[in-house]
């Protein structure tokens, strides 16, 4: 069977002026488009018609997460191709993977296909067999993001010379040198930008409703929070020229950021926003790893805690979704979200990237990190198209830290920082507001807090 589009698939103007750009780039190029704009239907269908260029193709896909890359071999198959799923057990893939490679080689297949992880992309089984494969070749990392690190770039093959990059977020957060490297590679350019505003604008993606809500520190929590600070200001300048200070002042900026992602309020905010909504069903629970105090006391990962907040005080049927269920269990808790069997996941980062759940209805961010590529993530899960969705929702906990301008002089280095730092979350919210059917009303929230941080001119 020939490798080409199917006869179901209608690639969009916008997907066809992806892959003429990225031609035009000499086979190399990144694709930034919005999460839920068809990046795989774009890459597939690129490589169809490369492989009609060139005759022949050896297509390699990689991918974060095992979910995602079982949702590759699906759409591979529709594109007649009969991918090798080369994750986990490693003497059932590599076997085969040598063999394709081999028959490739000798020109007795036109087309193989290879899909895997990050983790076994860059493992030496992998990396070996990889170094045998010939061209014509074209590598296709999904949510490429993650290869600007310096141990996975280094697993990148020089050899293989056509490269297609998909991300929505290629510029990777606090890190200049990453995001150099990833475009180093990938031909040194951006070919094509396909973001939010156009999709949503253009109707390939739904419209939603924003609802920021303010959480506030415990008096507890605050003064924690506080103290912490006041170590960190203690330690900023000395961590200039002291690595030593530096790393600690780190360990107590990151149990400072522990308080705000597992600020105790959030299970009472949560609670408030449930009892006023009837339906919940076709909802998504984004937690963070921390841990908050129980009504007893107790304390327990907040995860577990929205768990037994939604079953046991509301009845809802709610199954977690994180990296600890087993492959088959996870496909199986999608199928019955989908059938509307199950009425709401909560998971920790498990479906930030590229998982389809497109009958979502509402997002719930509990936590969410300063990192772009975070929220840009959660809020493309819950934009994709389906028949039974008018419009999306999506509940935003925003935690109100102390004001800086009560524990700094405003000459002080580190209430700039601390300010700028302020500044940097606003613009997330602003961002998601921009965008939201109802913008104004939820601009009138950010506004507040604006004002009650005197940040009016950010």
């Amino acid at each position: 069977m020939a490798h080409k589009i199917p006869n179901f698939i209608n690639v969009r103007d916008y997907q066809k002026d992806a892959i003429s750009s990225w031609y035009n780039n000499n086979g190399k190029g990144l694709l930034e488009m919005a999460t839920g704009t068809g990046k795989t239907i774009t890459a597939l269908s690129l490589s169809a018609n490369l492989t009609k260029t060139v005759g022949k193709l050896a297509i390699i896909v990689v991918t974060p997460f095992t979910q995602l890359s079982l949702q590759w071999v699906e759409e591979c198959r529709n594109f007649n191709l009969l991918p090798i799923k080369a994750f986990e057990n490693k003497n059932k893939w590599s076997p085969k993977m040598e063999q394709y490679i081999d028959a490739y080689n000798e020109n007795l297949l036109e087309n193989i296909c290879i899909v895997t992880t990050n983790a076994t992309f860059s493992q030496k089984t992998f990396q070996s067999l990889l170094a045998n494969l010939k061209n014509p070749a074209l590598l296709i990392i999904d949510e490429a993001h993650y290869f600007g690190a310096k141990n996975l770039s280094k697993s990148l093959p020089e050899h293989i010379n056509f490269r297609l990059a998909l991300t929505a977020t290629p510029e990777r957060w606090m890190d200049e040198e990453g995001s150099e490297r990833l475009l180093n590679y990938f031909g040194n350019k951006v070919v094509y930008k396909f973001g939010l505003d156009q999709a949503i604008k253009e109707g390939f993606l739904t419209r939603y409703y924003y609802y920021p809500h303010l959480v506030e520190l415990t008096p507890d929590e605050a003064e924690s929070y506080v103290e912490l600070t006041l170590k960190i200001r203690k330690l900023s300048h000395q961590a200039k020229v002291d690595k030593e200070k530096k790393e600690i002042m780190n360990r107590l900026a990151i149990k400072r950021a522990r308080i705000i992602y597992s600020a105790h309020n959030k299970m009472n905010v949560l609670r408030g926003i449930i009892e006023k909504n009837i339906n919940i069903k076709k909802s998504l629970f984004y937690c963070g790893d921390g841990k908050v105090q129980s009504d007893v006391n107790i304390e327990v990962r907040q995860l577990d805690g929205v768990m037994s907040l939604l079953r046991n005080e509301f009845n809802i049927e709610a199954k977690r979704f994180t990296s600890s269920e087993p492959n088959k269990t996870r496909s199986k808790i999608l199928t019955d979200f989908e059938k509307g069997e199950i009425d709401a996941l909560v998971a920790i980062k498990c479906l930030d990237e590229g998982i389809d759940v497109p009958s979502t209805q509402t997002a719930y961010l509990i936590s969410s990190t300063s990192n772009p590529k975070e929220f840009i993530q959660r809020r493309g899960r819950v934009l994709r198209k389906h028949k039974d969705k008018h419009h999306a929702i999506i509940h935003d906990f925003i935690v109100l830290p102390p004001n800086p301008y009560d524990f700094y002089e405003k000459e002080d280095e580190m209430f700039n920082i601390e300010r700028a730092q302020l500044g940097k979350e606003l613009q997330r919210f602003a961002e998601f507001s921009n965008l939201a059917i109802n913008g104004p009303e939820a601009d009138n929230v950010i506004w507040k807090v604006k004002q009650k941080y005197n940040l009016l001119d950010m």
